[in-house]
């Protein structure tokens, strides 16, 4: 007869670890240990002198390091003693390759941005330019402790391989517009593009994949009607931009007697799949609209602020239900992407705006970058959290500073204190890409070179 084994659960601070008698400690890759622990799981816990246990992906162990440590053998242990350990930042909302373009086109409207940017696009976001921007991008946002972040620009294929390259984890998909951009797409062959990146890419541990159009201005509606339809056929995520600007909101009713978020509505693309970005005007039949099929929006206050096009009614939006995470937009309306940054203003500019200190509270502005987030792109069961089985995206933040000190609330540091110099190392997919602020995936210096040089032939009109 086979001789059987008892195992044992043993709970430790509400996480479960699976011990066999005959081997209690278990083997993990690494050990997060010493630091406080922001979990964001559905009670919210944060865990002084915690530990975090990775194997593979994905995180095996969570809870007091004193505890932890008795079960867990790990090839190496990251002393987060005195730093904060949290979820990794998700950026729901950008253009990554356009830190091309950073400070080139400020201080005007959205419509006369977009007619300036655009040629710009047409004359140097070619394959090269787009993956400097790109691998740019990266090198900011991880040392801004995000992990993940969405992308919508030319050169798909490129840039989603420069991220996977680089081990950061992307939201990316075919963008269905009636511009012939630098790729050289045309409208007739979106559908086909589409589905060839969908089925190289759906499988890509790094990649979540997505449908989207650029807007409701740039795309007919048969095209609409495709997005659609290839989003429901794959199960994939619907992204747009919608309601940005009055201009917008006006172009659309005087076209179709219907506002972006009705006509949308109206093709089918709305609902639990679909994120709309930005949604800055919106009526309160909209807002209960958004919340009635279960959409979400992507909220980039800094972007609306700078282009002028008004503050999104955040605080209706949260109280009505909405699902609502937080994105930077691109550098060249930002003019960064840093989610620590953004967190702070969309904290910030409602209290001043709506005159109502208490929303948004500071804890719910990080919901709103991590487990909001993980919800908004489709990935609740596997983001936004630091919890046993879901994937070790984390950042840990250094608290040795004098902007940091003292510490009594984790999220009012988080948002009203802390900055990206901040982030000390970040892992995605269980593996570090950055350890005591040293990048491990990517060469700064040379990226950095890389982009002068481009910007030294757009400054000088040069082709790209």
């Amino acid at each position: 007869m086979a001789k059987r084994h008892c195992f044992i659960l043993e709970f430790v601070a509400e996480s479960v670890i699976v011990i066999d008698p005959q081997n209690p400690t278990q083997s993990a890759d690494y050990l997060i240990k010493g630091g406080t622990l922001v979990t964001m799981d559905a009670k919210r816990r944060v865990i002084e002198n915690g530990a975090i246990a990775i194997r593979g992906a994905e995180i095996v162990s969570i809870g007091p390091a004193v505890q932890i440590a008795e079960h867990i053998q790990a090839r190496q242990t990251i002393d987060a003693s005195g730093c904060l350990v949290i979820p990794g930042l998700i950026n729901v909302h950008s253009h990554l390759a356009m830190t091309i373009f950073r400070g080139l086109v400020d201080d005007q409207p959205l419509e006369a941005w977009l007619g300036r940017i655009w040629p710009l696009e047409a004359a140097f976001a070619n394959v090269s330019n787009v993956r400097a921007g790109t691998q740019l991008a990266l090198v900011e946002m991880i040392r801004g402790g995000v992990t993940c972040a969405h992308d919508m620009y030319w050169q798909l294929w490129d840039n989603t391989r420069t991220a996977v390259n680089a081990g950061f984890r992307l939201v990316n998909g075919p963008a269905f517009t009636e511009i012939v951009g630098p790729d050289g797409v045309m409208p007739e062959n979106h559908i086909p593009r589409a589905q060839s990146y969908i089925e190289e890419f759906r499988t890509n541990p790094l990649v979540t994949c997505c449908v989207q159009v650029h807007s409701t201005y740039t795309t007919s509606r048969q095209m609409l009607e495709n997005a659609r339809q290839i989003s429901e056929d794959y199960q994939l995520l619907f992204v747009t931009h919608a309601s940005e600007s009055r201009v917008e909101v006006e172009t659309i009713q005087q076209r179709f007697g219907k506002t972006p978020i009705e006509y949308l509505h109206e093709v089918g693309l709305l609902g639990p799949r679909t994120l709309l970005a930005h949604c800055v005007h919106l009526r309160d039949d909209e807002i209960q609209l958004l919340k009635d099929t279960s959409t979400s929006v992507a909220h980039c206050p800094e972007s609306n602020l700078k282009l002028s096009n008004g503050v999104a009614r955040l605080p209706d939006l949260l109280r009505a239900g909405v699902n609502v995470a937080i994105g930077t937009d691109g550098a060249a309306t930002n003019n960064d992407l840093d989610m620590l940054g953004e967190m702070f203003t969309a904290a910030m500019v409602h209290k001043g705006v709506w005159g109502d200190p208490t929303c948004p509270k500071a804890e719910h502005v990080f919901e709103m970058a991590t487990v909001k987030a993980a919800r908004a792109i489709g990935m609740q069961d596997r983001l936004g959290s630091l919890e046993t089985g879901k994937l070790a995206d984390i950042a840990i933040l250094d608290l040795d500073a004098p902007h940091l000190t003292p510490l009594y609330n984790v999220y009012s540091h988080l948002i009203y204190a802390a900055n990206k110099s901040d982030v000390r190392s970040v892992f995605i997919h269980g593996k570090p890409v950055m350890l005591n602020r040293e990048l491990l995936t990517l060469d700064e210096e040379e990226i950095k070179s890389a982009v002068r040089r481009v910007a030294m032939r757009i400054n000088s009109g040069s082709q790209g």
